[in-house]
């Protein structure tokens, strides 16, 4: 049986390159895909978002994340 792997996969939410993010309902916000701390590939990063969207985005993906662990464990 093969036992499938995942790497160190984290996400951030963080200012956009560029942008003074000082308004959290400005669209200054992005989150990014970390794979052990560095984002592997640009498309894994997701801007043009306020704060609040932004965080939703990174809670939905974390819980995707913990869910698809959780089943590959079982």
């Amino acid at each position: 049986m093969e036992e499938k792997k995942f790497s160190n996969v984290s996400y951030e939410v963080r200012v956009s390159k560029g942008r003074e993010g000082i308004d959290p309902n400005a669209p200054d916000w992005e989150v990014c895909e970390l794979e052990d701390g560095v984002v592997k590939d640009d498309a894994d990063v997701y801007d043009n978002m306020t704060l609040a969207e932004a965080n939703q985005i990174a809670e939905m993906w974390t819980r995707k994340k913990d869910e698809a662990e959780a089943e590959a464990e079982s």
